[in-house]
């Protein structure tokens, strides 16, 4: 069954990193199998204080990586989780240059839905070219107490 494509918000800048309190960088090879663990680090929010949005971040990791493995060339992907003041913000680069898709999918289909589930978790989200061929899809979620527009 074909599925069209949807289109993606306006490329925009990631949320600039002030206040930065937390941050982790995980180079992955290009193997589904890798994405587990790096789920399970994204989830250890819950151990920097933030366990309100471990759970949303955690399957946006899952799905923002998956996409990446997928859809990227083989020279793997970096992920980098940096927590603020005001939002935790999940950075994806990966050797495809190309514009990510949002799927438009039917209930039939068995996948395509990655992104629609980061649209949905996810208060911003976007994508930026890199240098040398490479993208960087981000997700952005507000931390509790903090106000949306102070995610900026």
């Amino acid at each position: 069954m074909a599925t069209a494509t949807a289109t993606l918000p306006t490329e925009e800048t990631a949320p600039a990193d002030t206040g930065l309190r937390r941050a982790i960088r995980v180079d992955i090879a290009p193997q589904l199998h890798l994405v587990a663990p790096l789920r399970h680090a994204v989830v250890a929010l819950r151990l920097w204080g933030v366990p309100e949005v471990a759970d949303d971040m955690g399957l946006t990791a899952t799905e923002l990586v998956v996409n990446a493995i997928r859809h990227g060339d083989p020279g793997g992907v970096t992920a980098i989780l940096t927590v603020r003041d005001s939002d935790a913000v999940l950075n994806v680069e990966d050797d495809n240059s190309g514009r990510p898709a949002v799927l438009q999918t039917t209930e039939d289909d068995e996948g395509g839905r990655g992104l629609i589930l980061v649209q949905a978790l996810a208060d911003r989200w976007g994508y930026r070219p890199g240098t040398c061929g490479r993208k960087t899809v981000w997700a952005s979620l507000t931390l509790p107490g903090a106000r949306p527009e102070d995610a900026s």
